[in-house]
């Protein structure tokens, strides 16, 4: 058959099989960047389609939750005690294990307890919106400090996506987000993003000035012990060309450092004698990936809060392995807590789908028990979610069914599960805290509100402290 007499329809087929050739290549590539020689790199698209669809979704879901300023977080502790609920349920908070794990957080007692003689222990709180601005975390923060010691509010973004509770930040110049999670147009060419799976990157300008600034200061507010820092560290990826560092500790220039063309990924260090009451740095020169600032005492608990907003918990094995798992390797690790689950709730259409979704989060664990042998991993399961159906709200379809499956997925792989669903009451639960005067959760009926949240981190920091006194 020549090709002038070749039916449409055969042409149509040949460029959707094409197409479909390059959609499942782009879908199962891992990294877009290959590099074949110091002089060649070969480009080569990658295609998440549920983190592109879902990312719009997830941006409009947070438009009303912004309302909650980061101030009435801090300011929580002011206000009036919440009303009881109105129809009340016996929900309580408690770390749960599988019933043949006796150990619990053995490894995390352990490790605390030895810092009586010195030395630091970090604590990985990763999670999605319900986090960010350190929600939750700073309770558990300032619990861990109070009792082990330590200073400082942890790993800083160098860029804040939304303010932070204990610190003030600033950025000047043109600086670029790029993010293991979300879509695919903001994600690193390398697939390395430090220990948050989070990088920042300026860009050169012209002129004698420098190329980009940061400060770093506390608030007025918020626990004393987060408001303090002594011991900093900025973590970078390899060096793109020589840069010049520039530290001003409380306005006056502290200390220069340099990058070379060779640098490897590291830190930049530096200690103080008394907390720093104001960090600025200056940067002159090729950026590399700056991976966040380590703002903390030089002894005692060290809690970081990573939040990532639209996340479902599952790019952290999408992420350069290696990189990856050396950039946690940095400083002693003695709990990850991972907090995810309720971006994922919306769009699931059956049992098997959240099935594969558990699946895959046993492989982030296991990523992190491979990384951190000396570590306990502590999954926080998703909140009740409600939709509303003409005008009444309901639990998602499947908010239990994901629950359910995180949960198994934390007993399968030896880690621990805390259910904040069965805390707000079980199914039905997010209606109540909406109902609350005041209200415990935004009109979204996804989001807590500051006073929500604080309720939240007060019965988690209560079921780790209960478990840690079970190891003494």
């Amino acid at each position: 058959m020549g090709v002038e007499n070749r039916p449409p329809w055969v042409t149509a087929a040949f460029i959707l099989s094409v197409l479909l050739i390059f959609g499942g290549l782009a879908y199962v590539n891992p990294t877009p960047e290959y590099s074949l020689s110091p002089s060649v790199t070969w480009r080569f698209p990658t295609w998440h389609p549920w983190e592109d669809w879902a990312e719009e979704e997830r941006e409009n879901a947070w438009a009303q939750h912004v309302a909650d300023s980061i101030e009435a977080f801090a300011l929580a502790d002011t206000l009036p005690k919440e009303a009881v609920l109105r129809r009340p349920k016996p929900g309580i908070g408690a770390i749960q294990f599988a019933p043949s794990d006796s150990l619990g957080m053995a490894k995390l007692a352990r490790a605390l307890q030895q810092l009586s003689d010195g030395g630091i222990l970090r604590i990985l709180h990763f999670g999605d919106s319900q986090i960010e601005g350190d929600r939750i975390t700073g309770d558990l923060r300032e619990s861990l400090q109070s009792l082990y010691g330590g200073e400082g509010p942890g790993i800083q973004p160098v860029v804040p996506f939304v303010p932070m509770a204990s610190v003030a930040h600033n950025a000047e110049g043109q600086w670029t987000r790029m993010v293991s999670f979300g879509r695919a147009n903001d994600k690193s060419p390398s697939n390395q993003y430090g220990p948050r799976g989070i990088s920042h990157r300026y860009s050169e300008l012209a002129g004698a000035g420098p190329d980009a600034k940061i400060r770093f200061s506390p608030r007025t507010y918020g626990p004393a012990r987060a408001r303090r820092s002594r011991s900093f560290s900025l973590l970078h990826g390899p060096s793109r060309g020589p840069v010049e560092i520039r530290w001003y500790a409380n306005d006056s220039l502290w200390k220069i450092d340099y990058l070379d063309s060779n640098a490897r990924p590291g830190a930049l260090t530096a200690t103080a004698t008394q907390a720093v009451k104001s960090l600025s740095l200056e940067f002159r020169g090729a950026s590399p990936d700056w991976y966040g600032l380590s703002m903390d005492g030089v002894s005692g608990v060290r809690v970081d809060n990573v939040g990532m907003r639209g996340a479902d918990g599952l790019s952290f094995t999408r992420m350069d392995r290696t990189h990856f798992m050396a950039s946690l390797q940095r400083e002693p690790v003695g709990l990850v807590i991972l907090q995810f689950g309720g971006n994922a709730v919306p769009y699931f259409k059956s049992k098997e789908a959240v099935h594969r979704y558990g699946d895959a989060f046993r492989r982030q664990i296991r990523l992190f028990q491979e990384a951190l042998p000396g570590a306990n991993i502590l999954v926080v399961g998703p909140s009740d979610m409600a939709v509303k159906d003409g005008l009444e709200w309901h639990s998602y379809p499947f908010v239990e069914e994901v629950r359910n499956t995180l949960k198994a997925a934390a007993f399968a792989e030896g880690a621990g599960f805390f259910d904040v669903m069965e805390f707000m009451g079980g199914p039905g639960g997010m209606v109540d805290w909406v109902g609350q005067n005041p209200p415990l959760a935004g009109p979204d009926h996804i989001h807590f509100t500051p006073r929500g949240a604080k309720k939240v981190a007060q019965a988690l920091v209560t079921s780790l402290q209960d478990e840690l006194k079970r190891h003494e």
